[in-house]
């Protein structure tokens, strides 16, 4: 019989979101029997689906992203998720960040299942909204709490291990939010017009009105893709403004075939937001894979792989002077841009491919299971 696992995300943007469609998708060609519960919060999609051998599970209750109510929504998702794991009696449960994190950890605690806790983003540290400092200690306490009892924990990059606070989790690996290599594009332009691509979350901390201006005055267009809290208000700026296109949510296929399109990528990250500084966006790889090169944040994780790859320009965020002139530069150098997307390439052959990170979430999991056995 098949080893079952239970990935539990509070999300479900176009249906299932591409990391976890990675990780998931290499455990069941593996042999593993996967499920995954998501919350989703726009009715968009059903309430159960069979996708690429996984079997998904949708909580369907609306909570628009951004909107106050969400929190108070929050226990019934609880419920359901804790419930839902006991009712599927799973060998592993795989928790998406701290949404989901605390009813997982009850219910494979009562199923008698082990819990990785992958953290896409350290919560204390990622809400940009107002909270008391008492209210960010206590949360990010209880995070550090899962993190130590957590079976095993998986981070995007090793770095962020500076938002532990000291804590030493049982296990600890690193799996890099990069893409499944599509190849090089043999898609035409997008359009005659100078492209850059922003495909994720639409939030006020992503420089997306610094985009839209330096596009105005230099000639180039934008084009941005997501969902986000900020979405009603950035929408408009956005469709308001002749150098600028908003698709909204879009599908994954979509999202990489835009960057195939498009002349740059654009991963602008305020660090002011302690998060920020250490997101390694699945779009900085996704530009790499595509020989684009990309434009991103001084003080961010992003900058250091940028300069050491060679594959795209750093700027300081909100500095819009700065942000034009790097336009200006890819779009009058285009031996230079295409030698970035090129250093990109190379590097993204060599080790930030999914390929690469596949025999260590693999090996995570035959050692959580052989300690199963052997106890």
């Amino acid at each position: 019989m098949a080893v079952r696992v239970v990935f539990v995300r509070s999300k479900s943007p176009a249906g299932l979101e591409p990391r976890i469609a990675k990780e998931a998708g290499t455990l069941s060609r593996s042999g593993f029997e996967v499920h995954v519960i998501l919350w989703d919060r726009e009715l968009a999609h059903p309430a159960e689906e069979d996708r690429a051998g996984l079997r998904i599970h949708r909580f369907r209750l609306r909570a628009p992203e951004g909107q106050p109510a969400l929190a108070w929504l929050l226990p019934r998702w609880w419920a359901h998720v804790f419930f839902r794991i006991l009712r599927l009696r799973p060998a592993v449960v795989h928790a998406i960040d701290f949404d989901t994190v605390v009813p997982a950890f009850a219910a494979a605690r009562i199923a008698g299942a082990r819990l990785v806790y992958d953290i896409f983003d350290f919560y204390a540290e990622m809400i940009t909204a107002p909270l008391f400092p008492s209210v960010r200690q206590s949360l990010a306490k209880a995070e550090r709490s899962m993190i130590r009892r957590a079976d095993a924990v998986i981070l995007p990059d090793l770095r962020r291990r500076e938002q532990f606070g000291g804590v030493e989790p049982r296990r600890l690996v690193e799996i890099q939010n990069v893409p499944e290599d599509r190849g090089t594009p043999g898609r035409e332009p997008a359009s005659d017009h100078f492209v850059i691509f922003y495909g994720g979350m639409i939030a006020k901390d992503r420089g997306l009105k610094d985009l839209v201006i330096a596009c105005e005055d230099t000639g180039a267009r934008l084009v941005v893709a997501g969902h986000g809290p900020d979405e009603a208000e950035l929408a408009n700026v956005i469709e308001s403004s002749h150098a600028a296109t908003f698709l909204g949510t879009i599908s994954y296929d979509e999202v990489l075939d835009q960057t195939a399109r498009c002349q740059v990528v654009a991963a602008l990250y305020d660090p002011a937001v302690p998060n920020n500084r250490f997101a390694a966006p699945n779009k900085l790889f996704e530009a790499m894979m595509f020989n684009k090169p990309v434009l991103v944040s001084e003080g961010t994780l992003p900058a250091d792989i940028v300069r050491e790859v060679g594959c795209g320009i750093v700027v300081r965020y909100g500095d819009r002077e700065a942000l034009k002139r790097a336009l200006e530069k890819l779009m009058l150098s285009s031996e230079e841009a295409s030698a970035m997307g090129a250093r990109g390439r190379a590097e993204f052959e060599r080790r930030y491919n999914w390929k690469a990170m596949e025999p260590i979430l693999l090996q995570l999991y035959r050692e959580l299971l052989h300690a199963d056995a052997a106890a």
